[in-house]
């Protein structure tokens, strides 16, 4: 039983890198070419509240993702 969740843990841990890798790429088309890209474009309007939410300046957001991504590369 313990092996099937190290498994699961395992197998979620590498789909969450990717879905990150997926995002950040995302972000950055999205930021180069405008919110009009297909797929990639409305990152921005999702993001914007978000941003708007945590702080005016976005500070509260950034912290944040230096949090996370230190974390995420002490992991890996």
């Amino acid at each position: 039983m313990s092996d099937m969740i190290n498994r699961l843990k395992d197998w979620l841990w590498e789909i969450s890198k990717v879905l990150s890798l997926v995002i950040a790429v995302s972000f950055l088309v999205a930021v180069l070419f405008g919110p009009d890209v297909p797929f990639f474009g409305g990152i921005l309007g999702n993001i914007g509240p978000i941003i708007d939410i945590l702080g005016s300046e976005g500070l509260g957001v950034i912290i944040a993702l230096i949090i996370i991504l230190g974390y995420l590369n002490n992991r890996s």
